[in-house]
């Protein structure tokens, strides 16, 4: 008669084992992500959108005077933002001079998409520029003159179907 010895899983040697290689897999699979999240953490760095919170600090009794003389003032604009264009006009303040205003757009968490314009008056009431690039999402809009006597600005989300009145933000003060 012959006997059938069949291995125990005692008597294997352990590389034969699959929970042995299961386990060395997910530390292995582990130490990979972390190197990968690591290179992409060097190559892709997160941009600061302001880099200097003390200075920064400091001009914000600076601003809330120029939205405190546009509240004065009582600027308002009427604004139309379509496609590649952008229009406003003053809704009851009117200026003495029509110069152009120093508009700039911030996007809340890109710096890269920023940009400013020179907005010329084009007639009628209105200030026309075309923009950059087609724009879409959350951006923050900030309306003044080039001698910075006062500020509009606000949060507004685009595409709009219509125009909007920006007022000046008061910040609950």
């Amino acid at each position: 008669m012959q006997s059938s010895i069949q291995p125990s899983a005692e008597n294997t040697p352990w590389y034969k084992h699959f929970w042995v290689w299961w386990l060395i897999g997910a530390k292995v699979a582990v130490i990979s992500a972390c190197f990968y999240t690591g290179w992409l953490i060097y190559h892709n760095p997160a941009s600061m959108v302001i880099d200097d919170y003390y200075k920064e600090g400091r001009t914000i009794n600076l601003q809330l005077t120029k939205v405190a003389r546009a509240e004065e003032l009582g600027i308002a604009f009427d604004v139309s933002i379509s496609e590649r264009q952008l229009m406003f006009r003053f809704t009851e303040y009117e200026p003495e001079q029509r110069a152009a205003l120093h508009v700039v757009m911030y996007h809340p968490t890109l710096d890269e998409k920023d940009f400013e314009l020179r907005v010329p008056h084009a007639g009628e009431g209105w200030y026309r520029a075309e923009l950059p690039r087609e724009i879409s999402g959350h951006w923050r809009i900030i309306i003044e003159p080039f001698d910075e006597e006062w500020r509009v600005s606000d949060n507004i989300h685009l595409p709009q179907d219509e125009n909007f009145t920006l007022t000046p933000e008061n910040y609950g003060v």
